[in-house]
């Protein structure tokens, strides 16, 4: 029978030949030791949280696997921090220690918005990234980056990720003093601070209520920052409690629906302190990621998932291609009236469910299908340039050709998330990275060059006409 070393070290040997080697170099080739095995658990030490967090995110399930096949016996790895280990010892040598005060964090973050129970894909891996290294940092006298900005659409996981790292510091230190606020409850907050009505309370008191919450603090989380578009005092205040908490190295995040230099009516200095630290966006799921969301919402709805079929799913993903929260919300819903109901979960059921939910332009026939979006683009595209259709799909390399080309393909990406591959099979069975860099070589030109600009608005309305 093998023990709990042997059986980490041949798991580790099966583990390098199915991951990429510069991964299995950062995270596993120093893993050499084991803590402990009990209750069907071998526990493994790693030297950094941000490690055990990324094991456990893309990992560890993998590895389960693997070590099933060298046991017979039930056997699961668990990873744990020289903190952890240090948190054991002294909770077993000493009596229980008082639990400290609960920071105000803990009433306003969801613990549901962890970094484990964020889905990630092409679309928000860079975010998650960054995030968990600002999570991981937050705490040390060198912040990875501060402050980190996210922007993004609505509904694409920004709040999440924002409340991930909160609750990240307070699982690991929890007399962390966190705040989480929309920068509505901070103008909300500075104007009753500073309302001179009678019977409002002392005037002093209240600013120094209102300093203490906002200065007073490790971690100052701050959600939707436009909305301190044209609200010059509160600006100013912000910029004073930004001011104060990068002067005593406090981590900063924030969250907007654009880059920080598209903001209208913010003061240049405070724009310009937004890019300080590093600026990351969520760009729209492709559709891989969005069956993944869904899949992973379901097993929070329902006890066996796959009572929905598949079918369902990419029906769903289809219906919403830019909102995740709607996604979420229209899944929720379906379910919740095939249960009530009592009836199966088939396509036919979810278009009854969310009759009023699912926009009206779309039909059953073409949820499934991109093909039809497809070639209107290309005629679209195509006649505006004054090109044939034909000359999209051709080997063609004259400028104008692959120019309309190129902007068909970026339409197609970019505004109506058709994954990489279907975008290639129809422009003459293009490979990923010739799509991928025509796509690219038009979000540049785009940024730069306003007739290109001009260009992707006129096509983008003449196809969704």
């Amino acid at each position: 029978m093998r023990g709990p070393i042997t059986l980490w070290q041949e798991t580790l040997n099966m583990l390098k030949e199915e991951i990429n080697e510069d991964d299995f170099n950062s995270l596993f080739a120093e893993l050499t030791e084991i803590y402990k095995a009990e209750g069907g658990y071998i526990y493994i030490p790693v030297a950094r949280s941000f490690d055990k967090f990324r094991i456990e995110k893309f990992y560890v399930d993998k590895l389960n696997k693997l070590v099933a096949k060298l046991s017979d016996e039930l056997i699961k790895f668990k990873f744990v921090t020289k903190a952890d280990i240090e948190k054991e010892l002294e909770e077993q040598s000493k009596e229980p220690l008082q639990t400290p005060e609960l920071s105000y964090a803990t009433r306003t973050l969801s613990p549901t918005f962890t970094f484990n129970s964020f889905e990630v894909g092409e679309s928000n891996r860079f975010a998650f990234i960054a995030a968990m290294k600002t999570a991981e940092s937050a705490e040390s006298a060198e912040k990875m980056y501060n402050p980190l900005y996210i922007f993004g659409d609505v509904g694409l996981g920004k709040t999440h990720l924002m409340s991930a790292i909160g609750n990240y510091i307070l699982d690991n230190k929890i007399d962390s003093k966190i705040l989480y606020a929309s920068s509505q409850k901070f103008a909300e907050d500075y104007f009753l601070a500073t309302n001179k009505k009678k019977g409002s309370g002392d005037s002093i008191e209240r600013i120094e209520s209102f300093y203490s919450k906002y200065r007073d603090v490790d971690v100052l989380l701050i959600d939707d920052i436009q909305f301190l578009q044209s609200k010059k005092w509160s600006q100013e205040e912000f910029f004073k409690v930004f001011e104060h908490l990068i002067g005593l190295n406090k981590q900063i995040v924030i969250t907007s629906d654009k880059p920080a230099n598209e903001l209208t009516d913010i003061m240049p200095r405070l724009r310009s302190r937004f890019n300080w630290g590093l600026s990351v966006d969520i760009k729209h799921p492709d559709k891989n990621l969005r069956v993944n969301i869904l899949k992973s919402k379901l097993s929070t709805l329902i006890k066996d998932p796959s009572d929905v079929p598949l079918e369902v799913l990419d029906a769903l993903a289809d219906y919403f291609p830019n909102n995740i929260r709607d996604l979420e919300g229209a899944l929720r819903g379906f379910v919740t009236y095939c249960i009530c109901l009592n009836i199966p979960f088939t396509v036919e059921n979810m278009l009854i469910a969310l009759e009023n939910t699912l926009p009206k332009e779309k039909d059953l026939k073409n949820v499934s299908s991109s093909s039809k979006l497809i070639e209107q683009t290309k005629n679209i595209v195509a006649n505006y340039y004054k090109i044939a259709v034909s000359d999209l799909t051709s080997q063609s390399r004259k400028q104008k050709i692959a120019y309309a080309r190129h902007v068909a393909m970026f339409l197609l990406r970019d505004k109506f998330n058709i994954q990489l591959k279907t975008i290639g099979e129809a422009f003459g069975n293009r490979d990923h990275a010739t799509v991928s860099y025509g796509i690219d070589k038009i979000v540049f030109m785009q940024q730069n060059d306003p007739l290109v600009k001009n260009d992707i608005e006129i096509l983008l309305k003449s196809i969704e006409k």
